[in-house]
């Protein structure tokens, strides 16, 4: 434990600065983190399936290298991680199968585009206080349900795919990413940064509270595959978190959420 939090510590400043610097230096960091996610992704499944490595690295990278225009034009890069994809399994036929190929797209959807949305979801309007309430929501879930559920408890949520994590930690995970998110909107309207009314403060509470139960969910769908693949973590990059993948599989299913509530109510 002392290694995941001490981690924590020297994560967290790293992480604001990321976020502060804006979404150029995100951009960059993108593609380094892109690049080692869809690795861990491949090498997790590796047992199980061809991924098409060097292919689906070039698309993430790509991705974050000309995000401008593909975020904008998403379909187009849709269509291209499809069409490179389908055009490969056919020129290097037989080495993959349809399920190989079906691997390799969900890879690349799942880690760009849900990555790419944190970057979105900067380029708001009030976006250093989306993105940050994006973290307070899922990294303070995890933090709650995580000492919640070591000190209280005892049903445990979904034992197959997570034998640790309790419904008793589930539940402290969702109040406590609220009442952070309650402290977090008070401190950004007192310092000035955002000026909400309390109708508009409730509905940011509410949907943490929704966030908090989407970022555990995340967290399952990523164990679900580890699981699926044999893998206990996807990496070893963070001490005492895992990989990039363990690090960010409750941020990724949160993030068309948080994106779609910074959207509306600005």
């Amino acid at each position: 434990m002392l290694v995941r939090i001490l981690t924590g510590i020297i994560g967290i400043p790293f992480v604001l600065w990321i976020l502060i610097s804006g979404s150029f230096i995100m951009q960059m960091v993108g593609i380094v983190i892109g690049a080692i996610a869809i690795m861990e992704y491949f090498k997790a499944v590796s047992s199980i399936y061809k991924p098409m490595n060097l292919l689906g690295f070039l698309l993430i990278t790509g991705f974050f290298a000309f995000f401008s225009f593909f975020i904008e034009y998403y379909q187009v890069y849709i269509s291209l991680v499809l069409l490179s994809v389908l055009i490969y399994g056919v020129l290097t036929y037989p080495k993959y199968t349809i399920t190989d190929i079906a691997a390799t797209i969900f890879g690349v959807i799942y880690i760009g585009l849900l990555f790419g949305l944190i970057i979105c979801i900067r380029n708001l309007t009030n976006g250093l206080f989306w993105v940050i309430l994006l973290f307070v929501c899922t990294w303070g879930s995890d933090t709650c349900a995580y000492f919640v559920g070591r000190a209280f408890g005892k049903i445990k949520l979904a034992p197959q795919l997570s034998p640790k994590k309790t419904v008793e930690g589930a539940i402290g995970g969702v109040i406590g990413a609220s009442l952070m998110a309650l402290i977090y909107c008070f401190i950004m309207n007192s310092i000035g940064y955002v000026a909400f009314s309390m109708t508009e403060i409730f509905i940011i509470v509410l949907s943490s509270c929704i966030a908090a139960v989407l970022s555990q969910l995340g967290d399952l769908v990523a164990s679900s595959i580890k699981r699926f693949a044999g893998a206990k973590d996807f990496g070893k990059i963070f001490p005492g978190h895992g990989g990039v993948l363990d690090r960010f599989d409750s941020v990724l299913l949160t993030t068309p959420f948080i994106y779609l509530i910074g959207y509306m109510l600005n």
